[in-house]
């Protein structure tokens, strides 16, 4: 598996962060003035993706004006209180990390207004605790975030210690990810190549969506990345398709075509997958006068295709239509993960394919298929 190109590499320094990489011949080094802790490796993460993902879509910062982390303004002790409490060191922690609008307006939003709700001390997590009205797998999130701002004050000096990682997890019920069958497979692109379950009025035709649907099951990539897929991001030479970036729903979960922001991918990673003789005749086929900036898969209007319309109006009367218990498009993902590994491709491999910085997701998700047993022959 060869590295990627333009990656950027997380290095110590002194026990100061640095960032190091090559770009058109040329190295770059780069320093942000972080203590090398596991805080501020995550921060710097962020940057290196989005470093990387620039030198890949072509918008590469020469003077690097555009990765220096900006002054942090009241992120430091004379702007906190003598003892300041959770919702003062929170606001101080999100904005030391540097956080675009959109991220910040999700899950930091939405846990500082519990916060300023109980109004609780520094080291008091029983407020937490007594948190009902979220999902197990919503409050265990959570948890997270809270547990990493007071790793921080450890860091910076504002906590001896951390009470959140004292608090267990609660658990949630685990679905197990139903795949679909090859026949399942086969009968769904065959139905929307055909236009088997589309009225003859619509015009929605099931058949213009039929290489996005089969692009989703030959290469398991999530919606968003499919929908976001350019024309640049295909090689037809060297074989591959670059997935880099996302087409991501708005600040508020709008799925129209304008509200869209283009982003680096879920897990922040960049992927290179060699196309099978399928995928590509596909690729060849859609990408033969397309510019390099335009979408891939695109609605009948042109524009980036809006998947609450497309569950709606094309995929769930395929699946009525052909009696195939209903399962969200995202399954396809699920799919061809459950294929490989059917297939023999090591954990690590799909890891890959799916675009995971490691193997715990996979085995957390498919760990019932990977070397299973059979029941042993009794006789009776």
């Amino acid at each position: 598996m060869k590295p990627p190109k333009g990656s950027v590499a997380i290095e110590n320094r002194d026990n100061r962060i640095r960032l190091r990489w090559s770009f058109n011949g040329e190295r770059y080094c780069l320093s942000l003035g972080l203590n090398y802790t596991q805080i501020n490796l995550k921060a710097a993460q962020q940057v290196a993706n989005q470093i990387e993902l620039d030198i890949l879509s072509g918008n590469f910062d020469l003077s690097l004006n555009k990765y220096k982390p900006a002054k942090i303004s009241f992120a430091n002790k004379s702007k906190l209180s003598k003892n300041p409490n959770l919702l003062e060191v929170w606001d101080v922690w999100v904005n030391s990390l540097k956080l675009t609008s959109r991220t910040k307006n999700r899950h930091y939003m939405q846990i500082r207004g519990l916060i300023r709700k109980a109004n609780p001390k520094l080291k008091d997590p029983k407020w937490f605790t007594k948190i009902d009205t979220l999902s197990p797998e919503i409050w265990n999130s959570r948890l997270s975030y809270l547990s990493s701002c007071l790793d921080w004050c450890i860091d910076k000096g504002y906590a001896a210690e951390n009470p959140y990682k004292g608090l267990k997890r609660r658990k949630s019920a685990t679905k197990a990810a139903k795949p679909f069958t090859k026949q399942e497979i086969n009968s769904i692109i065959l139905a929307f190549r055909t236009d088997q379950f589309c009225p003859q009025s619509s015009s929605y035709k099931h058949s213009y969506y039929a290489d996005y649907v089969e692009f989703l099951f030959l290469t398991g990539c999530r919606p968003a990345e499919a929908i976001g897929l350019q024309r640049k991001h295909i090689d037809l030479e060297r074989n591959e398709i670059v997935i880099c970036s996302v087409l991501a729903r708005g600040d508020n979960g709008e799925t129209s075509s304008n509200k869209r922001v283009r982003k680096e991918t879920k897990t922040g990673n960049i992927r290179y997958l060699t196309m099978t003789e399928r995928l590509r005749q596909i690729m060849e086929s859609r990408c033969a006068d397309l510019q390099p900036d335009c979408l891939v898969f695109r609605s009948p209007k042109g524009l980036a295709i809006n998947d609450n319309n497309f569950t709606r109006r094309q995929w769930k009367p395929v699946l009525e239509g052909l009696g195939i218990e209903y399962r969200k498009p995202y399954t396809t993902r699920h799919t061809m993960a459950s294929i490989a590994i059917e297939q023999g491709i090591p954990l690590t491999g799909v890891a890959y394919l799916l675009g995971h910085k490691d193997t715990t997701m996979v085995m957390r998700t498919y760990g019932h298929m990977i070397n299973r047993p059979s029941l042993p022959e009794i006789d009776i």
